[in-house]
């Protein structure tokens, strides 16, 4: 894929450098449009590169670790970002986070209604074109799901609109739900398995799959996403890659847990701005938050809570799962070449993400790391999840969780919690594992608002670094937490996003807006 993209930059260069002079020419030479283009394979293939390029960030709170941001496992204490108002609930129709999403969102719609309807008299192999049109329907399903998450009803698109067709209502989130269960189970049927070379980074049967099951399971059916995750795993395609350190590192891209991730290129296509390593390795602002940091368990799997867990409060992080040193910047740990040192750091809280923070990179601007956005861990997770949920409490539901553990050394859910379990009880041990797993790849914040869990929106604290500035002596060296930012859950507003006040001006039809706003 990475190869592709390269190509349609070319390709679109020479387009445009095409131009002629001659205006009475009624064949437009300087832009994409059917009347010169889905001519052949090459430009087919063009654009629906183009549909994959929307699901790029378009706009600094659309980054993936903005929604950490919102969560109760990290701050960014930035305004201007886009995240701080929505964590704290303060999210209004004017808000900058919900039309990005909006936007994006919408502009992967548009694309693939078009590629649908162009690639229709497209003169190429019907096998090709049958795969290339399920690419765009996953990614419209894909897009659609990421809306009925967040604005509940959304307007459902599904063609080329005219402009007198464009003032469209919002549609029920059940009939949204049904076009993209749809739209996933159409793609799976004609999807690949795997691509090799230059097409890996395509949709595939198990990307469609995972998805189906995702979307299955934030709208609560069920039996349904358990059975769409088994069918990720029957395809035996995917296994959790060995080590959970380096699943993110750009030298071990599109391993064997990879189901579906954005894909970048040094230079000609990195991450847009803000890259990751920009904002995780050099801004003052990616805070992790100490609750979720006392959130992962010893490493005989008992939270620091429990007085048998062996926990010591002056060395918190010896014999800790192994996941939290993997994925955060501890105090007095390795950070580049230097040790962390919190009171000589500009971010607030005294710790920074370690996951996807590309720690050492020469240049933070030309970040080509992949951004995943559906992994093996979560299929297993999910399927445990929806098992627990249509209250069962199964044999494959331990085994399905303790797999993940199993993979950074953790004792299994019967060592430690024990068997038997109600389903109270492994539903929290689910979400715990939710929580640890997948810190750092922005799922958190929608888990919150599927969850609908108001314990969980809580004041925003962090170490207190003015004690943590030497850790040679244990004057200098304390683990004290400070309040960072004040949290109050909205009941008026509730679990949803607004719909945003620049198109509710375009469209009034897309009133009444969400309770709250």
């Amino acid at each position: 894929m990475k190869t592709i993209y390269k190509v349609l930059i070319v390709l679109a260069v020479i387009n445009l450098a095409g131009c002629k002079k001659d205006l009475l020419d009624k064949t437009p030479k300087d832009r994409l449009s059917p009347s010169t283009f889905y001519q052949n394979e090459t430009q087919v293939k063009m654009a629906l590169v183009g549909i994959y390029n929307a699901i790029q960030p378009n706009a600094t709170p659309a980054h993936f670790f903005q929604f950490e941001f919102e969560s109760d496992n990290a701050y960014c204490q930035d305004a201007w970002q886009g995240s701080k108002e929505v964590g704290a609930w303060q999210t209004t129709t004017n808000s900058w986070a919900p039309y990005a999403k909006w936007t994006q969102d919408y502009t992967i719609i548009s694309r693939a209604n078009e590629f649908l309807q162009d690639v229709a008299a497209a003169d190429i192999d019907a096998t090709v074109k049958s795969q290339m049109a399920a690419e765009a329907k996953f990614l419209r399903g894909y897009a659609y799901a990421d809306l009925i998450s967040y604005f509940g009803d959304v307007p459902l698109i599904t063609k080329v609109q005219s402009l007198s067709e464009a003032y469209v209502s919002r549609t029920a989130k059940a009939t949204v739900l049904t076009q993209i269960v749809t739209d996933l189970t159409d793609a799976a049927a004609a999807l690949p398995t795997s691509y090799s070379g230059s097409d890996v980074g395509r949709a595939t049967k198990g990307a469609a799959l995972a998805y189906k099951a995702k979307v299955l399971l934030y709208n609560e059916k069920w039996a349904d996403a358990a059975q769409a995750a088994q069918d990720v795993i029957n395809l035996k395609a995917y296994s959790l890659y060995s080590n959970y350190g380096l699943l993110f590192d750009e030298a071990n891209e599109d391993n064997s847990e990879v189901i579906f991730d954005i894909q970048y290129i040094p230079t000609t296509q990195p991450q847009p701005w803000p890259s990751s390593a920009l904002s995780l390795s050099v801004w003052p602002t990616p805070n992790v938050t100490a609750d979720l940091i006392n959130s992962y368990y010893m490493t005989n799997g008992l939270p620091i809570t429990n007085s048998a867990s062996g926990y010591n409060a002056q060395t918190p992080y010896v014999n800790r799962d192994p996941r939290l040193a993997a994925s955060v910047v501890l105090p007095g740990s390795q950070w580049g070449s230097t040790t962390y040192i919190p009171a000589n750091d500009v971010v607030p809280s005294g710790a920074r993400p370690r996951k996807y923070a590309a720690i050492g990179i020469a240049d933070p601007n030309n970040c080509s790391l992949n951004t995943i956005l559906m992994r093996y861990a979560d299929v297993l997770l999910m399927r445990a999840e929806a098992l627990i949920e249509s209250g069962s409490t199964a044999a494959e539901i331990y085994t399905l969780i303790d797999q993940v553990r199993g993979r950074v050394g953790m004792p299994t859910v019967e060592a430690v919690e024990g068997s038997g379990l109600s389903q109270t009880q492994l539903r929290a041990v689910l979400r715990h594992e939710r929580r640890v797993e997948f810190f750092m790849e922005g799922t958190r914040y929608a888990d919150m608002l599927r969850w609908k869990d108001q314990s969980l929106v809580h004041d925003v604290y962090g170490y207190d670094k003015s004690l943590l500035s030497n850790p040679a002596s244990s004057s200098t060296w304390k683990f004290s937490q400070v309040k960072l930012d004040t949290r109050t859950f909205d009941a008026g507003k509730g679990w949803l996003w607004p719909v945003p006040q620049a198109d509710i001006d375009i469209n009034n039809k897309l009133l009444p807006n969400n309770p709250g706003y």
